[in-house]
C-alpha cells in the first residue's frame, strides 16, 4: 500500500541563533531544533511554502531557509534486496574475468 504524499512541506531553517525558535511556532509545526548546528526542520502547508519562506527568511534571526527534500524520497523498499543481489553478482563476475567496474 502506498502512501499519498502529505499537504505538508518540509522546511530547514538555518538560524543565527536558537534563542528565538518560539517565534517560528506561528508559522508551522517545529519538527527538531539543533541546538549545536542551529537549525530548524518544521512543516508548513505545500500551498504556503513559498510565501512563508520568503517571511520566515526576513526574520533577523534567520541565516537561510531551505525546502527539505525528505517528503520526496521513497518510503519503500519493494525490489532493493533484488537489485543489491544482482549488483553483487555482475561485481563478482566482473572480478572473476579480470575486468575492472
Amino acid at each position: 500500500m502506498e502512501q499519498e504524499l502529505s499537504e505538508r512541506a518540509g522546511l530547514v531553517v538555518w538560524l543565527y541563533t536558537t534563542k528565538y525558535v518560539n517565534k517560528l511556532k506561528r508559522y508551522g509545526l517545529i519538527h527538531y531544533v539543533s541546538k549545536n548546528m542551529n537549525y530548524v526542520i518544521m512543516y508548513v502547508n505545500r500551498d504556503e511554502r513559498e510565501t512563508l519562506s520568503k517571511t520566515i527568511s526576513k526574520q533577523h534571526f534567520v541565516r537561510k531557509v531551505e525546502d527539505s527534500h525528505q517528503c520526496e524520497i521513497p518510503k519503500t523498499f519493494d525490489g532493493i534486496l533484488d537489485q543489491v543481489v544482482a549488483l553483487a553478482k555482475e561485481k563478482a563476475d566482473n572480478e572473476t574475468t579480470g575486468q575492472a567496474i
